[in-house]
């Protein structure tokens, strides 16, 4: 997957790991954004929309459902996008991966060290809540403030020198903020990263939670459209 969130990811993994058995600090908002982490991994379906706030483009989407009932049920997904001005796709029905870049369409084998399927019980990481930039124990300090539009804004500021520490990155900044409107609901999560030589700040949103009922396949294999063959 693109840099943008697997980066973010393997970053709160890691550091979630390392913090596992350290003592929790309470900062304002944490409940609503623990909260808000716990009800995204239980979602049945939803859209995700990365977008890079400093270009004000739509960069990723990520839209994923269940088929079937119980723990064992597959994940359906499809994640797709534009980085580097070349569209990317990739299409999972659970068993089949199907993945284009540059624009080629193929399937990928499960014998491929890139294959992977999920299920409810083993989801894609992506559809667990982790894309919402949480690690308490990295925290250095934290504010509640409210943004242009009124909504209750929550600024996170991590301690660079613990997160370089313990990934051997060279992070300047590291922040992450929350939005929910005046009734509580979640609004948007904005994540701003930055080192001596480049800075990224990307907006996540949701939407069509709990109501996808269909991802069709985008990716052309062989001159049509495989999601077309398989149905």
């Amino acid at each position: 997957m693109k840099k943008i969130t697997a980066v973010l990811l393997i970053m709160c993994v890691s550091l979630g790991l390392m913090t596992g058995c350290v003592q929790k600090n309470e900062y304002v908002g944490m409940e609503k954004i623990e909260a808000l982490r716990n009800e995204a991994s239980e979602y049945d379906s939803a859209r995700y929309f990365i977008t890079n706030v400093e270009t004000d483009v739509l960069e990723q989407v990520f839209t994923f459902m269940y088929e079937g009932s119980g723990k064992k049920s597959v994940q359906i997904y499809l994640c797709e996008g534009v980085q580097g001005g070349e569209y990317y796709a990739e299409y999972s029905n659970g068993i089949e991966l199907y993945r284009e870049e540059n624009g080629v369409g193929a399937i990928i084998p499960s014998s491929d060290d890139t294959y992977a399927s999920y299920t409810r019980k083993d989801p894609h990481p992506y559809s667990t809540g982790e894309l919402f930039f949480y690690v308490n124990g990295y925290i250095d300090s934290a504010e509640e403030t409210t943004d242009a539009d009124g909504n209750t804004l929550y600024i996170y500021t991590y301690n660079t020198e613990k997160i370089n520490k313990a990934l051997k990155s060279a992070l300047t900044v590291f922040a992450t903020s929350y939005a929910f409107d005046n009734d509580g609901n979640f609004v948007y999560f904005r994540q701003h990263n930055a080192s001596e030589t480049e800075s990224y700040t990307y907006e996540i949103t949701v939407d069509e939670i709990n109501t996808v009922t269909e991802i069709e396949n985008p990716v052309i294999v062989g001159g049509s459209a495989v999601g077309e063959n398989n149905e």
